[in-house]
């Protein structure tokens, strides 16, 4: 159960801490200041009711680590920002790795981390240097009604049944995190793959210092690191003179980028062979065949 604090502050109810490993909770991300809006969770579902109280009970789901609340629940309690227009006074970076043919795990394990999560850590930096798989894709691209969707692994499959590894899914959203309507394409889908991880945790709160994202799109990675800058330097237009396609993703990332950058964290992109981000893949595929098209923008949330 959990109990909300008259700051709004979420603990546990039986210890009221905002950590606690008795009850497999971690409530600290709310400490930070969070510039993500509405949430959803596809993967960690559960049901939710209000009390009269002020408690919120949680029907848990067969992993007794896993907690969702809906956007309005989160909006709530977390009374959190707007979201924000990215600058690039802050810029992500590409991962160089040590050779071109270095392969993720290589460089990369599975691991339970602290309480009840399991990620990607680097085998020498350890838990400061983190890796997430992202993909997107778009069923019937080029038709008269294409789907798209996105994936994000943030941690090993093979642990998803004992610990939370922050893995999700999702149908892009008919409309972008400011309102600016999106089209249904694997370039969005792949963008808001980046997007869904970094709103998924307040990372710099399980003590990463870097976060990698291991991509096999050319458009995420060269976008992110390069061809950004010149966007913002002609004010959004191309070398064409017309207008940069999904600006308000980019502009998105780019404040995502600025606000982890001020908590201390690094954003680094990383592209891959296709065969090495199979299982992004699968789930981007998996969201893109649900079948209502969401309205809003929202996030999924991992606690």
């Amino acid at each position: 159960m959990v109990t909300e604090l008259s700051s709004g502050q979420l603990v546990c109810s039986q210890h009221r801490l905002i950590r606690c490993g008795k009850c497999t909770m971690d409530f600290s991300f709310m400490i930070e200041d969070d510039d993500d809006g509405d949430y959803d969770n596809e993967s960690d579902s559960c049901i939710e009711s209000d009390d009269d109280d002020g408690q919120m009970d949680l029907d848990i789901d067969a992993n007794p680590s896993k907690i969702s609340l809906t956007a309005e629940q989160v909006d709530k309690l977390m009374d959190m920002p707007k979201r924000k227009r990215g600058t690039g006074r802050i810029l992500p970076t590409k991962f160089i790795p040590p050779t071109p043919d270095t392969k993720p795990f290589d460089l990369f394990r599975g691991a339970k981390t602290y309480y009840h999560f399991a990620r990607y850590i680097h085998r020498q930096d350890g838990r400061s240097k983190g890796l997430i798989f992202t993909d997107g894709a778009c069923l019937d691209n080029g038709q008269a009604n294409p789907r798209a969707g996105w994936g994000i692994v943030a941690g090993p499959p093979e642990l998803a049944s004992t610990y939370s590894c922050g893995n999700a899914n999702g149908r892009l959203e008919k409309k972008g995190p400011f309102g600016d309507d999106g089209a249904q394409t694997s370039n969005r889908a792949e963008l808001r793959a980046v997007l869904a991880a970094l709103g998924l945790r307040h990372w710099p709160g399980e003590g990463l210092k870097t976060l990698v994202f291991a991509t096999d799109s050319e458009y995420v990675v060269e976008g992110a690191t390069k061809w950004i800058q010149g966007w913002i330097k002609n004010e959004w237009k191309t070398a064409n003179k017309t207008p940069v396609k999904n600006q308000d993703l980019w502009e998105m990332l780019l404040g995502e980028v600025e606000k982890f950058g001020d908590n201390g964290m690094k954003i680094q992109f990383w592209r891959i062979g296709r065969e090495l981000n199979t299982e992004a893949d699968k789930l981007a595929k998996k969201g893109a065949a649900i079948g209502n098209v969401p309205d809003t923008y929202m996030n999924p949330i991992s606690i």
